[in-house]
């Protein structure tokens, strides 16, 4: 019924461009088709342009007047402007096309919204530039699994064609490869090794596309192996506005690449080792963490001077590569490296489980306020986990450091006290990476890690003393909130991520064991997504990422075929719809309709937290790094968030708004719709505008991709060529004509411009 209404009222007219020219803000009500010789169509009338007016193609510039005027009814003055037949003057500001009656934005075209049953142009008032209700409604429940993309092996004439096994934890970045700073196309980086039982090998640096996981760059030199079950790092290390990769190399050290844009390939920087008087290239290479480590590095500035540094294991790297001073302490296959400004003071510490120090340019200083006693080194995560008082800092509380170390899990205070545990993972194993997050939405954070046998969340409401209605309703002792069975017999050391796929204040878990990739609730355990994901396990987790650049929710995880040989069930035993197979490379999965939650395009390393790294890679200078667990809607470790997109924002694209005049060249015109995104979430780039003959349903004229990605309520302008055959003829423009892009209002993406024509010149 809508479009019939709509119909009627658009053979009363529409926005006029007469003659190649017109103004787009204007409604027309008729009354152009027969003007007499030497007229012009303007607001739908004939005029009689004056000397200053210009001819066919000439727009409506020049000495016609449109202003209010002595000559503009009382009825159509609007602001001092005067407005045409079929216009009328919205919100008392502008004229604007007066459309049949709406109830909701879907009802109004040109560019506009519904406000008591009226279309009123968007930016009428200045401040309305997009629809506040434009957002997605999950149902996390309901989320149904879906693969988006696999990478199994490199392409035909790869020098290693067989390196296709991935056992860490791969990293999300745009390097910019497009060289296109409006768009966005996030890669994936992960190195390679060749069959079962061979990680040990020199392993082979791969770069893929996020958008479809194609092949995009191999890095073929022997000399350039790297450490196959070793995490790789990206960011900008040297500060040139590209994100450069850090990876550990095979036998030791690291060996960093950066993206040549002359040679459109990734190029070796440098391998680390000592250097001459502090300064690059290195003159030696180090063997720092020996042959077999699984951490990876991290990527921060520690001096505050703006150049980042690398840390791998408590060794310092320069930008350069040099070797500055620290070395690799002994725990399992190596500590993931975590940095961050613990006590506050604007210098990053390096924060272990039985040290926290401070790097003065060669050395790591030990903080005087850390008394670690007996305290074991172990994995670590940082965030504020209570109120804890502190005499090095005059009562004051700071971050407390989470500690997984042999199979066991504590939390202490910067001075060393433990406050939780230590606590026996139950399930039995080692423990992998803390994760850290409010899991079950009461405001306090929670902590967890996946032993050899069960995948656990920890919180203090879960002890003695603690709120039971904080946990889960229940009175306990153990400190644990909830366990969930899993498998990993082979490692039991395997990291895991939190994202609120539902933005409900309330985190899932998301862990990869030997067989199966689960989402758990996150107050509750609930399994609400498996899908099959073999791997003998290292320290690896999936990274819950906006991987193609859609801004939309994608989750990375290595595979590997280790697990067949480990006994995987043939169904998932905690969600029996999910079958088990063996793959090997990478998978991108995602919600079959796109329902998670926006997230940001980047995890640069294992450690990962959210104010360490810039959407592109950048790497901020230390005084620069806010304080994450005193950042509204963070207080997280190794969780994605939204940034600075709506969490359950949607896009919405309009046409119309003030678009100048199409141009002529003979009968071939350049037709040209202004196109915006009033909903709360941008828009990427590549969305169809088109361009028909009369009506939607007439003759295709031209189609044009949006140029750019379209941030909240912003505007570009589309435009493309059409033949018009010497006719004058209205112009319907409807953007994404065939409905491929998913956004808030489907109905009200169309406009039209009446009364165009090119070779048909008034004499």
């Amino acid at each position: 019924m809508r479009y019939v209404a709509l119909a009627a009222w658009v053979a009363l007219g529409g926005l006029s461009l007469a003659s190649c020219g017109g103004d787009a803000d204007s409604a027309v009500a008729g009354g152009c088709d027969n003007c007499a010789a030497g007229q012009v169509c303007l607001n739908g009338s004939c005029v009689t342009p004056d000397a200053g007016t210009g001819g066919s193609g000439g727009g409506t510039g020049g000495g016609i007047s449109t202003g209010g005027g002595g000559n503009c009814p009382a009825a159509q003055d609007c602001a001092g402007a005067c407005c045409a037949t079929g216009e009328f003057c919205a919100l008392a500001t502008r004229c604007a096309p007066d459309q049949p009656p709406c109830t909701d934005n879907d009802d109004c075209w040109f560019d506009s919204y519904c406000e008591s049953g009226k279309c009123i142009p968007y930016e009428t008032p200045p401040s309305k530039i997009k629809d506040d209700t434009c957002k997605v409604k999950i149902e996390i429940g309901q989320i149904l699994p879906a693969v988006q993309c696999r990478w199994t092996e490199p392409p035909a004439g790869d020098p290693f064609p067989n390196h296709y096994q991935v056992m860490s934890t791969p990293v999300v970045v745009d390097f910019d490869l497009d060289e296109d700073a409006k768009t966005l196309l996030p890669s994936i980086v992960f190195t390679t090794f060749p069959t079962a039982g061979s990680y040990s090998q020199p392993g082979v640096l791969r770069v893929i596309s996020g958008t479809d996981c194609a092949h995009q760059y191999t890095v073929p030199a022997p000399a350039d192996a790297t450490m196959s079950p070793a995490s790789v790092a990206v960011g900008d290390i040297d500060a040139n506005g590209r994100a450069d990769i850090v990876a550990a190399a095979h036998g030791g050290g690291l060996i960093a690449f950066r993206y040549n844009t002359t040679t459109k390939a990734f190029e070796r920087m440098w391998r680390s080792g000592t250097c001459s008087g502090g300064k690059g290239p290195p003159t030696a290479a180090d063997t720092t963490g020996g042959g077999d480590q699984w951490s990876g590095p991290s990527i921060h500035d520690l001096n505050d001077d703006g150049i980042a540094e690398i840390v791998y294991g408590s060794a310092v790297y320069s930008s350069e590569g040099c070797l500055l001073g620290g070395g690799y302490p002994s725990y399992h296959k190596g500590v993931v490296p975590v940095i961050a400004d613990v006590d506050e003071d604007g210098k990053p510490e390096l924060v272990q489980g039985n040290a926290i120090s401070e790097w003065n340019g060669s050395a790591w200083v030990a903080e005087t306020y850390f008394v670690p006693g007996s305290l074991p080194l172990g994995q670590v995560a940082v965030a504020e986990l209570g109120s804890f008082p502190l005499a090095a800092f005059s009562g004051q509380d700071r971050a407390e450091v989470v500690v997984v170390s042999a199979g066991q899990v504590r939390v202490q205070t910067l001075e060393g006290t433990v406050v939780f545990g230590p606590v026996a993972i139950p399930g039995g194993g080692s423990g992998g990476p803390p994760t850290v997050a409010d899991f079950d939405g009461d405001g306090r954070r929670e902590f967890a890690s996946a032993g050899g046998g069960q995948y656990v969340v920890f919180d203090f409401d879960c002890l003695s003393g603690g709120s039971a209605a904080g946990c889960g309703g229940q009175s306990k002792t153990s400190g644990v909130l909830w366990t969930q069975p899993s498998q990993d017999n082979s490692s039991n050391v395997t990291g895991s991520s939190v994202f609120d796929f539902d933005a409900d204040g309330s985190a899932e878990a998301v862990y990869a064991d030997e067989c199966f990739l689960r989402i758990y609730e996150g107050a509750t355990g609930k399994v609400l997504y498996s899908a099959a994901r073999s791997s003998g396990t290292t320290y690896e987790n999936p990274v819950i990422v906006d991987v193609d650049g859609d801004f939309r929710t994608e989750i990375v995880s290595a595979v590997n075929d280790y697990a067949g040989s480990l006994g995987c069930p043939a169904t998932d035993p905690l969600l029996p719809t999910a079958s088990f197979a063996t793959n090997h490379g990478i998978v991108v999965l995602r919600d079959e309709q796109d329902r998670w939650a926006a997230s940001r395009p980047v995890w640069n390393q294992h450690a990962y937290a959210v104010t360490h790294v810039g959407d592109r890679g950048e790497i901020p200078k230390s005084s620069s790094v806010l304080v994450n667990w005193k950042q509204p809607g963070l207080n997280n470790f190794r969780q994605n968030v939204q940034g600075d997109l709506e969490a359950l924002g949607e896009p919405d694209l309009t046409a119309g708004g003030n678009v100048g005049a199409v141009k002529c060249e003979g009968t071939i015109a350049t037709v040209e719709a202004r196109v915006c995104n009033r909903g709360t979430l941008p828009m990427v780039s590549g969305t169809e505008v088109s361009f028909f003959k009369d009506t939607e349903t007439g003759a295709l004229l031209c189609t044009a991709p949006i140029p750019q990605a379209l941030k909240v309520g912003e505007c570009t302008i589309v435009s493309c060529k059409a033949d018009l055959k010497g006719d004058t003829i209205d112009v319907f423009v409807k953007v994404d004509s065939q409905g491929l892009s998913k956004e808030c209002h489907e109905n009200n993406n169309a406009a039209i411009y009446r009364g165009v024509a090119c070779g048909v010149v008034p004499k």
